[in-house]
C-alpha cells in the first residue's frame, strides 16, 4: 500500500520545485529541465492512481487482470499529462500572449515529448510497483 504521506510529500516536492523553476526562469535557461519534471509528474500520477484505486476500489484488480491494471494506470497518467498540457496551452493564450509570463508551449513536438516522459515516468513507477508487490 502506498502511504498517503509519501504521496503528498512527493506532490509537494514536485510542485514547489516547479514553482521555483518557473519563478527563476530555469525552464527557459535549461531546456532539459522539462524532461525530468514530466517524468516525475508521470511517476506521481501512477502512484496516485494506484493509491486512489486501492483506497476506494480495493477489489478492482484482485481478479488477476494485470493487463487491465497496467492500461488503466497508464491511461490515468496520460489523462493527467493531457490536462497539464491544456494548462500550459491556456497559460500561453491568456498570460504569455499578453506578456505576463514566458511561453510554455513550444509546439507539437514539445507536447509529444512531454506526454512521452509522463508515460515513461508512470511506466517506471509501475515497474517498481510490480517488482515490490509481485502483481
Amino acid at each position: 500500500m502506498i502511504s498517503s504521506k509519501l504521496l503528498i510529500a512527493f506532490l509537494v516536492f514536485v510542485l514547489v520545485f516547479h514553482a521555483i523553476a518557473t519563478i527563476n526562469f530555469w525552464y527557459w535557461q535549461y531546456f532539459w529541465l522539462d524532461i525530468p519534471m514530466h517524468f516525475l509528474g508521470g511517476f506521481w500520477a501512477a502512484m496516485f492512481s494506484i493509491w486512489l484505486s486501492s483506497k476506494y476500489f480495493p477489489n478492482l484488480w484482485r481478479g488477476g487482470e494485470k493487463l487491465f491494471f497496467l492500461i488503466s494506470v497508464l491511461s490515468f497518467v496520460a489523462l493527467i499529462g493531457v490536462l497539464w498540457e491544456f494548462y500550459e496551452f491556456i497559460n500561453d493564450i491568456f498570460f504569455s500572449s499578453k506578456g505576463y509570463s514566458e511561453i510554455m508551449q513550444l509546439g507539437a513536438a514539445d507536447t509529444i515529448k512531454d506526454l512521452f516522459f509522463d508515460l515513461f515516468g508512470g511506466s517506471v513507477f509501475l515497474l517498481i510497483y510490480r517488482l515490490r508487490r509481485k502483481i
